[in-house]
């Protein structure tokens, strides 16, 4: 089981910053991102303990929460492999806008798309947006740049989290990167980024607001480095 003991900052934003209706893709150590997500935690509980009343009827465990309802997906089998689902996740998120669709909740859980009654083709009434979680291990994968490509000529509506403790697994990020400052990886893209500090917790909530409100106005992806 992977804990996030000293990342609650970041918990924090997603509970303040986000909306029901985001696409959120999370990484292995998800749990809680899922419950800042609105995940209910008794499923996500009886989850991580393999049961069927779990919120993937115990199949997905602790590394693989999925919860439909608050569009969470959490836990990928390869390091930074969510990078290039959300690249799709935000992409779904234009088309909807384009075709006039618009997300219906059922009271199953369930979630269709319907034709909506106003028109949509201004892109800035559907502020949905797409958060992507990543270590500062998997900020180096060949899978960022690809991603931070499409966000720049697509101006897809997502945000990339990079959250930094410094290391992955064991090995030392400055170890091994010759460049630690994971928010600017998108400059050369031309996409924004922002710095700052997780052990203080209302500054992180504020650059999230920050980065989500620029994404949400129609002006493309943004990346926060939570250090």
């Amino acid at each position: 089981m992977h804990l996030d003991n000293g990342q609650e900052s970041v918990t924090a934003m997603i509970s303040s910053v986000l909306k029901k209706e985001d696409k959120k893709l999370s990484y292995y150590r998800e749990h809680t991102h899922a419950l800042g997500s609105g995940v209910d935690p008794r499923k996500l509980m009886t989850e991580l303990c393999g049961r069927q009343s779990g919120c993937c009827q115990g199949a997905g465990g602790s590394m693989h929460i999925y919860d439909k309802k608050n569009r969470f997906q959490g836990g990928w089998a390869l390091v930074a492999e969510q990078l290039s689902y959300s690249g799709g996740a935000a992409k779904s998120i234009l088309l909807d806008s384009e075709l006039g669709l618009v997300e219906k909740d059922l009271e199953d859980d369930d979630i269709i798309k319907v034709k909506s009654s106003e028109e949509l083709s201004d892109k800035a009434k559907d502020n949905r947006i797409a958060v992507v979680f990543v270590g500062d291990g998997g900020s180096h994968n060949g899978r960022l740049p690809e991603l931070l490509n499409s966000c720049s000529k697509l101006k897809l509506p997502l945000l990339i989290v990079i959250i930094d403790n410094g290391r992955a697994i064991n090995t030392f990020t400055e170890d091994v990167a010759a460049n630690t400052m994971q928010f600017t990886l998108g400059e050369h893209y031309g996409v924004p980024g922002l710095l700052v500090d997780g052990l203080h917790a209302e500054d992180v909530a504020k650059a999230g607001r920050a980065v989500t409100d620029y994404i949400r106005s129609g002006q493309g992806s943004a990346v926060i480095q939570i250090h």
